[in-house]
C-alpha cells in the first residue's frame, strides 16, 4: 500500500478549517432572531413570504455550524491520529533540509496550522525547533552538531509524541512531565532557561532563581537551595538519550526542543488542574508560572 501521508494530511486539514469557518461565522445569528421577532408579531405580505424564507435559510446555517462543532472534534481527532504516526512523504537529504517527495504533494500550510492550533491552541504556518523547522518547504536542518537524519528522526519523535499526548495514548512527553512534576527544583532550572531563551552557566541560573523564587528559598538555607538546584540542573540534562530537557555545552545549559515540549504541556495541564481551561503557549505562561512552582512544590 502506498504511503500518501501528505495528501490524506491535507485533506483532512482543508476540512478542519471549512468546519472551523462555519463555526466561526455566527454573523447572522444576530440577524436570525430579529427576523423571528418581527414575524412573531404578525407581519405580512410580501415582506413576510421574504422574511420566511430568509429566516429558513439562516436557520440552516445555524444548524450547520452546530453540526460543524461537533464534526471539528472528529476531524482534529483524525488529524492527531495521523499525526501519531507521523510519516511525510519526503526526498533525499539536499543541502540544508529534506524537501518533500516530488511523487507527492507538499504538506500544506493549512495542516501545520491545524497540528499547532490543537498541540499549542494557536495555529501558526509551521513548526519551528532549534533543530530543525517543519514547513511547507520540508525540514529544515538547522543542527551542525548533529546528523540530518539523526534531527530527522529527533523531530518525528517529537511530533508524534505531542500527538499521542493529545489523543491521551501512553507517551514520552507524558512520563517525562509526570517525572518532573516530583522534582520541583529542577522545574525551577528549566523555568529559568526557557524564560531567558538562552545558555545560561549554574551560577547564572542560581542568580535569577534566587530572585524570582524568593517566597520558597525562604523556606530552606542558601546552601541546602543550591545544592539542589544544582541537582536539578543535572536531573534535566541526564535524562534518556533523545529524552533530556537541557544539555549541556561547556558548562552553560539550554533546554532541547524535547524539553520546551515537555514545558508547554505542563502549562496545558496546570492550567487544566488550576481550573482555568485555557492552554498557554511557553510565551504567554510567564506571569503565571510561580503558580506553577507553587503548586508544583506543594
Amino acid at each position: 500500500m502506498v504511503n500518501k501521508f501528505n495528501e490524506n494530511a491535507n485533506v483532512l486539514a482543508t476540512e478542519y478549517w471549512r468546519l472551523k469557518g462555519i463555526n466561526a461565522d455566527k454573523a447572522s445569528e444576530g440577524k436570525l432572531d430579529e427576523i423571528e421577532e418581527l414575524l412573531e408579531k404578525g407581519i405580512g405580505g410580501k415582506l413576510r413570504e421574504k422574511l420566511d424564507a430568509e429566516a429558513k435559510q439562516l436557520r440552516k446555517e445555524k444548524e450547520d455550524r452546530s453540526s460543524a462543532v461537533l464534526k471539528v472534534e472528529e476531524v482534529k481527532k483524525e488529524i492527531l491520529e495521523l499525526t501519531a504516526d507521523f510519516a511525510p512523504n519526503l526526498d533525499s537529504f539536499e543541502g540544508t533540509r529534506f524537501p518533500y517527495d516530488s511523487e507527492h504533494e507538499p504538506i500544506s500550510e493549512a495542516y501545520f496550522s491545524a497540528l499547532t492550533d490543537s498541540f499549542l491552541g494557536k495555529p501558526q504556518p509551521s513548526i519551528q525547533f532549534k533543530e530543525a523547522t517543519f514547513s511547507t518547504a520540508g525540514i529544515e536542518i538547522h543542527s551542525e552538531e548533529n546528523s540530518p537524519l539523526k534531527v530527522l528522526g529527533y523531530i518525528i519523535l517529537i511530533i508524534q509524541e505531542a500527538a499521542k499526548h493529545m489523543l491521551g495514548m501512553e507517551n514520552k512527553i507524558n512520563k517525562s512531565y509526570m517525572l518532573l512534576k516530583q522534582n520541583g527544583y529542577a522545574l525551577s532550572a528549566l523555568e529559568t532557561l526557557i524564560k531567558e531563551g538562552r545558555r545560561l552557566r549554574i551560577k547564572e541560573i542560581k542568580d535569577i532563581s534566587h530572585h524570582e523564587d524568593k517566597e520558597y528559598k525562604e523556606l530552606v538555607s542558601d546552601d541546602t537551595y543550591d545544592k539542589e538546584l544544582v541537582n536539578g540542573v543535572v536531573y534535566l540534562v541526564s535524562g534518556e538519550r533523545g529524552y533530556n530537557l537541557a544539555k549541556e555545552y561547556d558548562g552553560e545549559y539550554e533546554t532541547t526542543d524535547f524539553g520546551e515540549w515537555v514545558w508547554q504541556i505542563c502549562n496545558i495541564e496546570v492550567s487544566k488542574e488550576e481550573g482555568e481551561g485555557k492552554r498557554k503557549s511557553i510565551s504567554d505562561s510567564s506571569s503565571n508560572i510561580h503558580k506553577m512552582l507553587k503548586f508544583f512544590k506543594k
